[in-house]
């Protein structure tokens, strides 16, 4: 039944019905207060609603309980970065990434808090590492594209964008022949 209800609401996180998502992870939460699973999906739909404080409250919650979640560092540094805080929300992406060496959604949330903060090297980092853990990743390479174009290194930008295209062409040749 647990089980059940928590697919249930992150179904209706995923459709947008943030009230019914909310409701049935009170009524998940209520009968354990310690699954971070529950905690975390919590954290996203506050902040969804821009509901910022509770937001970081479960994303505080999550981490009490397990101290090596990154997804709730990284849930925290949207919390940051949506207030202005930029040092908070990169400490927090950083921890993410060194907790989790394989987590592309920290590397892009750490690569568009390293724009934010004007690290733009940095950045390019974080993009790069995210696509070596996923080459295709057409919006982080896009990003990075642009991020290259910005700072002048047209060269690198052109290989990024290319490659964006052919995987974009591959892809849709593939659905034209099935």
């Amino acid at each position: 039944l647990f089980l059940g209800l928590l697919e249930l609401a992150h179904r209706e996180y995923q459709a947008v019905d943030y009230e019914n998502a909310e409701k049935h992870c009170m009524q998940l939460w209520r009968q354990d207060s310690t699954n971070t699973g529950v905690l975390l999906l919590l954290s996203s739909i506050h902040f969804q609603c821009r509901r910022l404080d509770k937001s970081a409250q479960f994303s505080t919650l999550a981490i009490k309980q397990n101290p090596l979640l990154a997804e709730a560092y990284s849930n925290l540094g949207n919390v940051y970065k949506e207030r202005g805080q930029l040092p908070e929300a990169l400490e927090n992406y950083r921890r993410a990434v060194r907790l989790k060496p394989d987590f592309i959604d920290g590397y892009i949330n750490l690569a568009a808090a390293l724009v934010a903060a004007r690290d733009m090297e940095s950045a390019v980092q974080a993009y790069i590492t995210a696509l070596q853990y996923n080459p295709d990743l057409y919006c982080v390479r896009s990003d990075l594209g642009n991020l290259l174009k910005a700072l002048g290194r047209l060269e690198e930008a052109k290989v990024s964008n290319l490659r964006e295209l052919y995987q974009y062409i591959n892809i849709h040749m593939q659905f034209a022949f099935v």
